[in-house]
């Protein structure tokens, strides 16, 4: 039940992948983004992060692009990369504004990329459409216009044209690891999924980079997909010998150990991989989660409050600490939300509706104004169905696709096919239910529990049990997924 729309603002961060060097003119044979600098130096601190980042290692990448910036405070196409590696929309916001300050003089590429990105300030899909196939169509020998033109598919829920776009970016160049981790991905995580090809893709990610810690990340997570969390743990063992300072693998290492049921094992992990890690966000959520999975979910609420209670001193910006709180505070929601404890869902809601106010005005676009209306009334929404006020609870979810009816983003209205989703099964109207929750992004594992539900609620078990089936060896760690994985698992070895 993790807020939508904080979780879109968001979304587009984590899923773009981006561009590097090659002067050139439309009528050369352009195969990478040129990047224009007079530094030597800066150009290679950029490729240098670029080569990182290809790999998902953000942190890491982003260093060699504040680096880059140092030698060169006029390279936007720097600015625009690190913007991807921020922690808030005020870093993202600031650095972006610092690219557009500086695109006189720079090629058509970078430009075009800088229009890409700001779309994700105002969720305007349509134009981010137009612009990745006006890259694609301008740069046909680059493989990472297609990729770019992928993912933006992905976001857009066409997950065909999505996987046809990074096979194409494959064919383009077979040597560049980040179609196949694209592929690897797309596979893992989106619908229909085949983890066998998900292997396949990301053994041909290790092949091309065998000393990244990011490739045999990769791998383990496809391992676990199929369960094999044994093999999986020695992957992102192999991934920690290879870099020790970096913190995902740490993290992957926990996961692993969590879902073996080595719940201090799993939190040793997390603990260590925090030590690399510019953000504690992610390590704390982490093991908040093993206190669910292992059936004591007030531990949980109780750490996430104390760790809340001191972020405030951890000396980052006020940005950061909203944002970190906001994902905190949208964490012990869930919780209290699954175990129907309303009167801490209304306490958390308190405080959530002017951070996420805070957080959405720090975009400066009306549409992210928007986005942080329909954050609020999604939780106004919630709190009414709980107390069993439909009525109340159908009217918020009315007001939120009335005020999102301006943002041009396929998937924006998830949210509000959940309340009313939710709000069908209290009042047992289950048919409704399954229609409501088909509609919202069945992505997210919470969701899909959701019409799993609805599904046996309604008589249909062997669509319920399919579901169910799928959601119980899901195997990658989300405050939902920690939840109901136990749940569901329970109730499928009844059968």
């Amino acid at each position: 039940m993790k807020n939508p729309s904080i979780y879109l603002f968001f979304l587009g961060f984590a899923f773009i992948l981006l561009l590097v060097n090659c002067k050139g003119t439309k009528k050369e044979r352009i195969t990478e983004i040129p990047a224009t600098t007079s530094s030597k130096e800066a150009l290679a601190s950029f490729q240098q992060g670029l080569a990182l980042f290809d790999l998902n290692e953000g942190q890491k990448a982003r260093t060699f692009f504040s680096k880059a910036i140092e030698q060169d405070p006029k390279m936007a196409i720097a600015y625009i990369f690190r913007a991807e590696t921020s922690l808030s929309p005020d870093e993202f916001v600031k650095d972006l504004d610092q690219a557009k300050a500086n695109l006189e003089g720079k090629s058509g590429w970078e430009k075009l990329y800088y229009d890409y990105y700001a779309t994700y300030l105002n969720s305007d899909w349509n134009k981010r459409l137009e612009i990745t196939q006006q890259l694609a169509d301008m740069y046909p020998d680059a493989a990472r216009t297609q990729l770019d033109l992928g993912y933006t598919y992905m976001t857009g829920n066409d997950e065909t044209k999505a996987r046809e776009c990074f096979q194409k970016a494959v064919q383009i160049n077979s040597k560049w690891v980040t179609g196949y981790l694209a592929l690897s991905n797309s596979y893992l995580f989106s619908d229909p999924k085949d983890f066998k090809k998900a292997e396949e893709n990301a053994l041909e990610v290790v092949k091309l980079a065998p000393s990244s810690a990011g490739a045999e990340v990769t791998l383990g997570d496809c391992y676990r997909a199929q369960n094999d969390l044994v093999k999986a743990r020695e992957a992102y063992s192999k991934a920690i010998e290879l870099d020790t300072g970096a913190s995902e693998p740490y993290y992957k290492k926990g996961h692993a150990n969590t879902f073996l049921g080595n719940l201090e094992e799993a939190r040793q992990d997390y603990t260590e991989g925090a030590n690399y890690d510019r953000s504690k966000q992610s390590p704390v959520e982490f093991i908040a989660y093993t206190y669910v999975y292992g059936g004591d979910y007030q531990a949980a609420l109780q750490y996430l409050t104390d760790q809340i209670a001191q972020i405030d001193a951890s000396g980052e910006t006020q940005s950061n600490i909203n944002v970190t709180k906001s994902v905190w505070l949208e964490d012990c929601a869930n919780i209290a939300f699954h175990y129907g404890d309303i009167t801490k869902f209304k306490e958390i809601e308190a405080v959530l509706g002017p951070l996420y106010t805070q957080i959405y005005n720090e975009a400066g676009t009306p549409e992210a104004t928007m986005e942080g209306e329909a954050a609020n009334l999604y939780g106004q929404a919630i709190v009414a169905a709980m107390e069993g006020n439909y009525d109340v609870a159908k009217t918020k979810a009315d007001e939120i696709k009335t005020t999102l009816e301006p943002v041009k983003n396929p998937t924006k209205l998830s949210g509000y096919e959940f309340v009313m989703g939710y709000i069908a099964m209290k009042q047992k109207d289950y048919q409704s239910a399954i229609n409501h929750f088909e509609k919202t992004r069945l992505s997210d594992i919470y969701n899909k529990y959701w019409l799993a539900l609805a599904y046996e609620a309604a008589g249909n078990n062997d669509k319920a049990n399919a579901l169910f089936m799928e959601i119980s060896d899901y195997n990658f760690n989300d405050p939902c997924y920690a939840l109901v994985r136990n749940e569901v698992k329970n109730k499928l070895s009844a059968l």
